[in-house]
């Protein structure tokens, strides 16, 4: 006598049904842990680029320029754009042949917004910047809890925001929660 092998249509039916109930739970945390991936690249990628920036500036004692744009001679205002980073040897604010183009950062990703700083960021020989802001970067539904932000001031130092008070929403830098509006 020969034993067959496989599930019945019962059993069948219950490991769907048990798959199925996995996915409805597992399905939303692994969305909520892409956003907050996307969120953390954007915000790890503008810091290396402002950093650079920085350190260059120290470097080479002269002014370096920090700023978005769209082909990497020009400056935009709109920082989803890529960024660049150049030593702006006529202070004219845009990157002319001659200015050898020091690196580079990529857009920002299309499911986050980015607010808090507008043009050219200028780092002087000391370190210093004319920024003192906190740039955040929220995703586009404006869920506050997944926003994060760096803190750049005056001195140049740049930091990426912390939720201090444990209310599940980081704060810029005055101590205040994060807003995505």
């Amino acid at each position: 006598m020969q034993r067959q092998k496989g599930l019945t249509l019962v059993e069948m039916m219950i490991a769907l049904a048990i798959m199925a109930i996995l996915i409805t739970v597992v399905a939303p945390n692994v969305q909520t842990i892409l956003v907050q991936n996307r969120i953390v690249a954007d915000i790890n990628n503008l810091s290396a680029a402002i950093k650079h920036a920085r350190f260059t500036a120290v470097d080479e004692q002269t002014d370096v320029t920090f700023c978005p744009t769209s082909n990497y001679s020009s400056c935009s205002s709109s920082w989803a754009l890529a960024k660049m980073v150049f030593i702006d040897s006529n202070n004219n604010g845009q990157r002319e042949d001659e200015e050898t183009l020091i690196v580079s950062a990529d857009p920002l990703s299309s499911s986050n917004k980015i607010s808090g700083a507008t043009g050219a960021v200028l780092f002087s020989a000391n370190g210093g910047t004319d920024l003192n802001a906190t740039v955040t970067i929220c995703p586009n539904d404006g869920e506050v809890s997944l926003a994060s932000a760096l803190i750049v001031t005056l001195y140049g130092r740049v930091t990426t925001a912390q939720d201090s008070d444990n209310d599940g929403v980081k704060e810029n830098n005055s101590g205040g929660a994060l807003s995505c509006t």
